[in-house]
């Protein structure tokens, strides 16, 4: 049985690819998303910048409620690809986005090399890692954040929801974020902890990978996912129960 976290309205179409391929699962989102409501100012530099970069998919949902794509002038790039594809349906333009959906993967691309005086601006959530804004000021660029959006953990009963995944006889849970692995540590009384270490987990990147090694989650009981976006959970899941077999 896998436990699928990834928050609602994200999950829609990994879910139904697992009821097409008949493959056994529980849904229990951790968090959620929020919009945030743009600033005059926040505008002004949506408008004015000279490079956009979008870090999720929320990132652009809450832009997409809030400004008309017109206004929007810079050369585009996301991260990961589903956010590529949102951002270019919505605006009906081309974006940028590395092999790597990562935030080390945007930053080896060529265009983001040369970026000394430009004006770029980081459309993301709450909080989050500070890397491309570093990495991009210390190539001497402009870097501004726009929140457009909130992560908000939601009020679960951790040792409710313990006792339904062991009696569900969870056995993989597939965590798209740091967050959310971290998230569901801190909702899990501390006495299961073990139990969640003994468990497989599915994640997205190697960070998360260290942070589930932190935890205590042995490295034979972590499976990278090639990146964050559906179809690449969905071949990591059935490599998982194939290697099962």
């Amino acid at each position: 049985m896998f436990l699928i976290t990834r928050p609602a309205g994200k999950a829609d179409h990994l879910l139904e690819a697992l009821d097409s391929e008949e493959i056994a699962y529980l849904y229990q989102p951790v968090i959620t998303t929020q919009m945030v409501q743009l600033k005059a100012r926040d505008i002004k530099l949506l408008t004015q910048a000279e490079l956009l970069i979008l870090v999720s998919l929320s990132a652009v949902h809450a832009l997409e409620q809030q400004i008309p794509a017109s206004e929007l002038t810079a050369p585009l790039f996301a991260v990961g690809e589903t956010t590529a594809a949102a951002l270019s349906r919505w605006s009906g333009q081309a974006v940028t986005v590395p092999q790597d959906q990562r935030s080390e993967g945007l930053l080896s691309l060529p265009e983001l090399q040369q970026v000394a005086g430009k004006h770029i601006v980081i459309v993301r959530g709450n909080a989050g890692r500070e890397l491309i804004k570093h990495t991009l000021s210390s190539r001497g660029a402009l870097v501004r954040y726009v929140q457009s959006y909130s992560r908000i953990p939601l009020p679960l009963d951790g040792a409710q929801l313990c006792q339904q995944w062991q009696h569900q006889k969870v056995s993989c849970i597939v965590a798209t974020s740091n967050e959310i692995l971290q998230r569901i540590f801190s909702l899990v009384p501390l006495e299961q902890h073990s139990w969640l270490c003994q468990k497989q987990w599915i994640l997205v990147s190697p960070r998360a990978r260290d942070s589930a090694l932190a935890l205590g989650i042995l490295p034979q009981h972590i499976h990278l996912a090639s990146s964050a976006n559906d179809q690449a959970l969905l071949e990591a899941i059935k490599q998982f129960n194939k290697d099962k077999l």
